[in-house]
């Protein structure tokens, strides 16, 4: 997994990729599936803690923990695993650069 240092390099990922609301995609048909956090714990992709803020295809979801904001890509049919892509601690990205980069969602 990729550790981002800044605002600026998390702005130039969510640019990568046109992100979708947190709607888009279910989650519970994943039951319990678990991804490494950038915090170093395991997170459940539908952990009442764990707050998506937006998703993209194929299967990529952005979670942010109360320490992380982590991009997960979930693959697999029949058994699925999570792969993380990058992270960003929460205190290096500021509320209003947060909601600017996501705010075309």
């Amino acid at each position: 997994m990729i550790k981002l240092s800044n605002s600026s390099e998390f702005l130039a990922e969510v640019k990568k990729e046109k992100l979708l609301s947190p709607e888009k995609l279910a989650t519970k048909g994943y039951g319990l599936l678990q991804f490494e956090c950038g915090c170093g714990a395991l997170h459940g992709v539908n952990d009442r803690n764990i707050e998506i803020l937006g998703t993209s295809f194929p299967v990529k979801i952005l979670f942010r923990c109360n320490k992380n904001i982590t991009k997960v890509q979930i693959k697999g049919f029949f058994k699925q695993k999570c792969i993380s892509l990058w992270t960003l601690e929460n205190e290096l990205i500021t509320e209003e650069d947060l909601a600017t980069s996501l705010k075309h969602i």
